[in-house]
C-alpha cells in the first residue's frame, strides 16, 4: 500500500509542476504582434513636406492650382500619399490630373496638391467640409514616418468666398529599433491617424 501512496503522490507531484510551468509560461509569453505598439516621436513636418503656399487657397485669387506640397528627403525615400477626398493631384504634362489615375506614390522632391478642381468632374466649392491628407515615408519598404494634413475651409476671403488652409496636426518619425526598422502595420498606421483625428 505504501508504494502505491508514493506512486500516486509522485504522480500528483508531476502534475502539479507541470501545470505550475504551463501558468508560468502563460505569464511569460512574449508579447504577440497585437500587444506591440510601434515607437514614435515627433518630428518637424519640413524633414518629410513643406506646405508651398498656405496663405489660403481659393480658385478665384490664388495663383496655384490647389495647396502644393513638396516631399523632402534624399533619393531613397519614397512616399505614400492618401487622402479621404479625391481632391489629391499631381502635374502630368502642365495639367493636373486626379493621384487615384497616376498612382499615390511619389518620391523625395516630387510635388503634389489637394486640389477640388482636379480631374474630370470638379467639385462644388460650397459642399467642401474638412479633408484630411496622410503622407506616409518609408525607407527600404518600412514606414519610418508619418505627417497628417487637416484642410479646413475658411469663410473669408475678402470677397465673402471660401478659401482653403492646410494645417500640420501630426509630424511623427517611427525610429529604428536595435538597428532595424519597425515593422509597422497599415492597423498601426490608421490607429495612430485615428488618435490625432479625434
Amino acid at each position: 500500500m505504501s508504494n502505491i501512496i508514493k506512486v500516486g503522490g509522485l504522480k500528483l507531484l508531476f502534475i502539479c509542476a507541470g501545470l505550475g510551468l504551463i501558468l508560468l509560461g502563460a505569464g511569460c509569453a512574449p508579447k504577440t504582434e497585437e500587444d506591440v505598439k510601434p515607437e514614435v516621436v515627433n518630428v518637424p513636418a519640413e524633414e518629410m513636406i513643406a506646405i508651398l503656399w498656405n496663405k489660403g487657397w481659393s480658385p478665384a485669387i490664388s495663383v496655384t492650382r490647389g495647396i502644393p506640397f513638396e516631399l523632402s528627403g534624399s533619393d531613397e525615400i519614397a512616399y505614400d500619399i492618401s487622402g479621404d477626398t479625391d481632391y489629391l493631384c499631381a502635374e502630368i504634362k502642365g495639367r493636373l490630373e486626379s493621384m487615384s489615375k497616376t498612382g499615390t506614390s511619389r518620391k523625395a522632391g516630387e510635388q503634389f496638391y489637394w486640389s477640388p478642381l482636379c480631374g474630370d468632374a470638379p467639385a462644388d466649392l460650397a459642399e467642401i467640409g474638412t479633408s484630411w491628407v496622410t503622407v506616409v515615408r518609408k525607407q527600404d519598404g518600412y514606414p519610418t514616418g508619418m505627417v497628417l494634413v487637416r484642410i479646413s475651409p475658411e469663410q473669408d476671403n475678402g470677397n465673402g468666398g471660401l478659401t482653403f488652409k492646410a494645417d500640420i496636426i501630426a509630424s511623427l518619425a517611427f525610429p529604428q529599433q536595435d538597428g532595424a526598422y519597425q515593422d509597422i502595420s497599415d492597423e498601426d498606421l490608421k490607429e495612430l491617424e485615428a488618435t490625432y483625428k479625434n
